[in-house]
């Protein structure tokens, strides 16, 4: 029996379509995939720098009170402040 000769068109739109569906799922998969990790880096990243920011911050503020500059109990100064009448200590040097 001989082969019928011609294209069978039903055949070549339906996979034409099932191969654009198909293209489509896996495009949508791929960037579901990097968008994923994408988002997981850039929180990374934001956490780093907020940590580094911070350190940042901290290390000028302790670089801003300098040697010379001493903490004291939490009780003492709330003993000072009821001595001096609830009055702020002043911020200026004191003068001999």
């Amino acid at each position: 029996m001989a082969q019928p000769q011609g294209l069978n068109i039903p055949v070549i739109i339906t996979t034409g379509i099932v191969g654009t569906i198909l293209t489509m799922a896996i495009i949508e998969g791929v960037l579901a995939y990097y968008n994923h990790y994408s988002y997981g880096e850039e929180a990374r990243r934001w956490t780093e720098v907020r940590y580094q920011s911070v350190e940042a911050l901290k290390a000028d503020q302790q670089k801003n009170l300098g040697p010379d500059r001493t903490s004291i109990p939490i009780e003492e100064a709330m003993t000072r402040v009821v001595a001096s009448g609830g009055k702020r200590p002043s911020t200026q040097p004191a003068t001999n």
